[in-house]
């Protein structure tokens, strides 16, 4: 794990001929969406998630949030802000930490403590792109986690394992999410270790407009399946951007 941290922190402070822009890029964008699904669970209902992020020579940073618009009667008000800092050590090999907070668990925000009360969990997130397949691993190093069957932090991973490709003018995203090990996190976890608990497939189409095609609006569906608890989700929903440096 520390040579994984060090390996990290390395490619985070290294510079790359291979991005030449000089200047900070800004980009705000936002979904709204009939529910937010995430690694085969339904979250939340009805709701809006915003970005803010800067992008300059490689390095990305944003924050991402989302918030419930219609919470169930009699259950608290539960919203969701993650900070992302990536770094393209390639085109094609990305790799970040993430901050996530959310406000019905632990001891607050920035809370890092023990597992029960810890609203902030920090992830470490490998990207790769072998150009018709693309891999995502992410492991969580501090705070909140789950945990072994043995009773200690698990490090929680997942693995999604997506095929990206245009057809028909669609935009069309086939994913497989895959639980490596146990992680008491993943409630639908019958063979206690390695299940896949997502199979997903999104579809959108992107409208370009404005100065320098400096926003676009995405509709999108998805349909997402967890084999683990046998259960099925339908999304309609839809993405805004807006680059200020184009105007």
């Amino acid at each position: 794990m520390k040579r994984l941290l060090l390996l990290l922190f390395v490619a985070l402070a290294a510079t790359s001929g291979s991005y030449a822009q000089d200047r900070v890029e800004p980009y705000m964008t936002v979904d709204l969406t009939s529910a937010y699904l995430w690694r085969g669970q339904k979250n939340a209902g009805v709701s809006v998630q915003p970005v803010l992020g800067l992008k300059w020579r490689g390095l990305n940073f944003y924050v991402w949030g989302n918030e419930q618009l219609a919470p169930p009667s009699g259950q608290p008000v539960k919203h969701e802000i993650d900070f992302f800092l990536k770094y393209a050590v390639t085109p094609r090999f990305t790799v970040g930490l993430k901050d996530v907070y959310v406000n019905t668990r632990g001891a607050g925000f920035f809370s890092f403590g023990s597992i029960p009360h810890a609203a902030n969990g920090l992830d470490v997130l490998l990207h790769y792109d072998f150009k018709y397949v693309n891999l995502e691993w992410t492991t969580t190093i501090a705070g909140y986690d789950g945990y072994t069957l043995g009773g200690h932090r698990s490090y929680g991973s997942y693995l999604i394992v997506s095929a990206p490709l245009h057809w028909m003018h669609v935009d069309w995203t086939p994913s497989v999410g895959i639980v490596p090990y146990y992680c008491s996190r993943y409630s639908d976890d019958d063979s206690h270790g390695f299940h896949v608990n997502m199979a997903a497939l999104k579809a959108a189409h992107t409208f370009e407009f404005g100065r320098n095609k400096s926003m676009s609006i995405a509709p999108y569906m998805q349909l997402m399946v967890n084999p683990s608890a046998r259960t099925a989700y339908f999304q309609v929903g839809a993405h805004f951007e807006f680059q200020p440096m184009k105007l």
